[in-house]
C-alpha cells in the first residue's frame, strides 16, 4: 500500500547563482553536487540541473505553491516538479521554489513568468556560491519495506524512521559518528520529517546499491548512536 503524505527535508548542499535561462534580473540558484554525503559507485550523472531555486522577495504559503505548481502543469506542456524551500546561508533565509525533474535550463523562465503571473515577487539577483542548508517542504509518496524502513515510489530514496527529533547540528554529528563506525559507504543522508496519523522522524537514505538488509543495519546505527548522544 503506497502512503501519500506531507512532510520536510533538511539537507546541506553547496548552491551558486545561475546566471542563464532565466528572467533577467531574477535570482535563482542551482545546487552544485547531487547527494554531497554519497561516496560510492553508480552516482547519478546528468547535463540538466538537479534543483533550481528561484528566490522570492518574500515567504509564500506551501499550499499557494502547490496550486500555481498544480495549474502551471496542468495548462501548460512543461514538465517539473515544484516545492517550496528555505536556504540558510550564514545569517540570510532565502525562501524559494524549488524546481527539479527539469530536462535542462530551457524553460527556467517560462517557468518564472507563470509563477510570476500568479502573483509570485522574484528577488533580485544576487551573487552567491556557498553552502547552505536546505528545508524542503513537499508530498512524500511511500511505502514500507521493513520493519521503519520505507522506500519512496520513485526508487533509490529511502527513510528509516527515528525515535527522537534531532537538530541540524546534532544530525550533522550523528552522520559523521555513524560513518565512523559502519562499513558501508554508499549513501547520502538527509534529516526528515513525515506527517500523518502520527509524526515520523526520519533520515533520508539515498542508495542505489545497499539492500534492506544493510539498510537495517544502518537504521540500527543511527538509532544507538542517537541514543548515546542524547544521554
Amino acid at each position: 500500500m503506497v502512503l501519500e503524505t506531507f512532510g520536510s527535508i533538511i539537507k546541506e548542499e553547496q548552491v551558486k547563482t545561475v546566471e542563464r535561462g532565466i528572467l533577467p534580473g531574477t535570482f535563482v540558484l542551482e545546487n552544485m553536487g547531487m547527494f554531497p554525503g554519497y561516496y560510492g559507485s553508480n552516482m547519478p550523472h546528468t547535463s540538466a540541473p538537479d534543483s533550481i531555486f528561484l528566490v522570492m522577495t518574500q515567504k509564500e504559503s506551501t499550499e499557494k505553491i502547490l496550486r500555481l505548481t498544480h495549474n502551471i502543469k496542468k495548462f501548460s506542456e512543461l514538465e517539473f516538479e515544484g516545492a517550496i524551500a528555505t536556504l540558510y546561508v550564514h545569517n540570510n533565509d532565502y525562501h524559494a521554489i524549488r524546481l527539479r525533474k527539469l530536462k535542462g535550463f530551457d524553460h527556467i523562465a517560462e517557468i518564472q513568468e507563470h509563477y510570476r503571473d500568479g502573483g509570485i515577487t522574484f528577488a533580485k539577483v544576487k551573487q552567491l556560491d556557498e553552502n547552505a542548508v536546505i528545508q524542503i517542504k513537499k508530498v512524500f509518496k511511500l511505502t514500507s519495506v521493513a520493519e521503519n524502513i520505507f522506500i519512496n515510489v520513485a526508487k533509490d530514496m529511502y527513510y528509516l524512521k527515528i525515535d527522537e527529533q534531532l537538530t541540524w547540528s546534532q544530525f550533522r554529528k550523528i552522520v559523521m559518528q555513524v560513518r565512523n563506525n559502519i562499513s558501508l559507504s554508499a549513501f547520502d543522508v538527509a534529516l526528515g520529517v513525515i506527517y500523518g496519523k502520527q509524526v515520523l522522524d526520519v533520515v533520508r537514505v539515498y542508495t542505489t546499491s545497499l539492500t534492506v538488509e544493510e539498510l537495517t543495519k544502518l537504521h540500527d546505527k543511527f538509532e544507538e548512536i542517537i541514543a548515546k548522544s542524547l544521554k
